[in-house]
This record gives structure tokens, sequence and C-alpha cells, in this order.
């Protein structure tokens, strides 16, 4: 395991989002310059001011939504209509950066020769930034992407009703409501791309690591790395690969019940109250 503070150098944060971008590629959430990620780091991560200095010089002024609590450092984030796995081999032409100064003032950062602007998703990434650090200065990754088996539940009318969702899939894996105590939040369809979205986001992820977003998508935060976001991702992306197994094959299985799933809450010390809302009948 590398040390904390070989961790928290800037040169392993840009390698682990191009693998991330390469990764989501891979697992068919992120076809073309669909999906979108960012990553906070605070101000005393090693190479980052070089990098903001050399590799992605200051553009121009980049005025966010008042009200918003971000602390002292930069969010790496991918750029609109950029591809993913292109972070992999063409970072400098795909990501930008956000510095956020001490008085507040916030500026756009990007590679000289590039005309490079954050994800049309860059509403929904501040607002969660936002609540997540909560001021504090710590990393914090947030993924946005269309993993297609939970991408196509929530086009089914009764997949939309968050319970129901939950339920449904809570059922496949010991691991899933260990790794999601509060399950899944779901949101209304929102026009993508909108203040709109990025408010509704934000309080969302008051009490969830990952929003369904209705008839779009999912997003996603973690507060380890990148790396711990897109594993939330694949984990709840084979539970709802499982749902749609069972969907496909006339929903023969029965899997956990809650009577199971609250003995692994109890084994595994689990807080969560999210078992006294599930209907027990399932679909």
């Amino acid at each position: 395991m590398m040390s904390g503070k070989v961790r928290t150098k800037v040169q392993y944060w840009l390698d682990e989002i191009a693998e991330a971008g390469r990764t989501l590629h891979d697992m068919g959430a992120a076809e073309g310059a669909a999906g979108n990620l960012s990553l906070f780091l605070p101000d005393d991560t090693i190479g980052l001011s070089g990098l903001l200095l050399a590799r992605m010089s200051r553009q121009r002024s980049y005025p966010v939504a008042s009200g918003l609590n971000l602390p002292t450092g930069a969010i790496l984030i991918s750029g609109s209509r950029r591809r993913l796995r292109d972070l992999d081999h063409d970072l400098d032409a795909t990501l930008c950066a956000i510095e956020v100064e001490k008085d507040g003032s916030t500026w756009l950062h990007h590679a000289d020769g590039y005309e490079i602007e954050p994800t049309s998703e860059i509403d929904s990434h501040l607002a969660i930034h936002a609540t997540s650090v909560a001021g504090v200065a710590r990393i914090n990754a947030v993924v946005h992407a269309q993993p297609p088996y939970l991408t196509y539940l929530s086009h089914i009318p009764e997949y939309q009703d968050e319970e129901r969702l939950n339920r449904q899939l809570l059922r496949w894996e010991p691991e899933t409501i260990v790794n999601f105590p509060h399950g899944f939040r779901t949101l209304s369809y929102v026009t993508p791309g909108t203040p709109e979205l990025g408010k509704q986001t934000g309080l969302a992820m008051l009490r969830h690591q990952l929003v369904v977003w209705n008839q779009h998508g999912i997003i996603v935060w973690s507060d380890r790395s990148l790396t711990a976001a897109l594993d939330l991702i694949e984990h709840a992306e084979a539970a709802a690969r499982y749902e749609v197994m069972d969907i496909q094959c006339g929903r023969r299985a029965v899997g956990l019940t809650i009577a199971d799933l609250r003995g692994i809450v109890d084994r595994f010390k689990v807080e969560t109250n999210l078992l006294e809302s599930l209907p027990e009948v399932l679909l």
C-alpha cells in the first residue's frame, strides 16, 4: 500500500483520473463524450500549485453560485464534450480545473493552447463538493455516468419509486446494504446540465452517496478517491444487472428477504433505518 504522503502527490491523483476515465469507458458507462468526473484537492496537495502554475495555467475568473461553501484548493474536472477515455492519453486536452482561493474567488485553469470548459453538469459537481466537504479541505470525488442496467431501470416507472428501487436492488448481494446503508436516492427527471438539477442533487447527497437521475443516469461521490466512487458504481450496477436478468427470466428469483437484510445489518453493525420503509413484497 502506498504511504499517505505519496498518495497526496498531485501526480498520483492525475494518474487516478486517467484510470477512472478508462474504467468508465470499459464499463460501457461513458460512451462518446457522455459522463463526467471531478476531484477536489486541498491546497496543500503536493505539486498542486505547480500544476496550476505550469501545466494548467490560469485563464479567467470563473464565478460559481453564491452560498457554496468550498474550501481553498482546486477541483480537477473533465471538460465539456470531452471523452473520458481520452483522459488516459491526452489529459491536457480533456481536463480543466477550478481553483478556489482563500478569499473565495474562483478561477478556471487549463493547459495553454486548448479551449476547455468544465462539464455541462458543473452545477451538480459543485453542489456535491460543497455538500460533502462542508468547508473542510479534503479529498472528494464525484462521478456521473450512464451504467446501462441502472440507467435502463430508471426508465421503468416502478423503479422510479425510491422505496421500490431499493427493495428490488438490495436483495441481490449481501454487500449492497453494507456499501449503501441509506440505499439509493432517486430524483425525478430534470433537464440535464441545469442549476435546478445541481440544487436537487446537492440536497440529495446530504444522506446518500449514489443518486439515480431518472431517465438520465447516476451520480456518486466518495471522500476517499475516484477509485472508491467507481467501486460504488460497480456494486450498484451489479445489483441492477441481476434485476434485469430476473425480469428477462420472468421474475423467478426471490433474493434476500427483509429478514435476511436485517440479519446482515445486525451482523455487520450497519447504521441504517432504511429497511423499515421498504415493502416486503417484490414486484
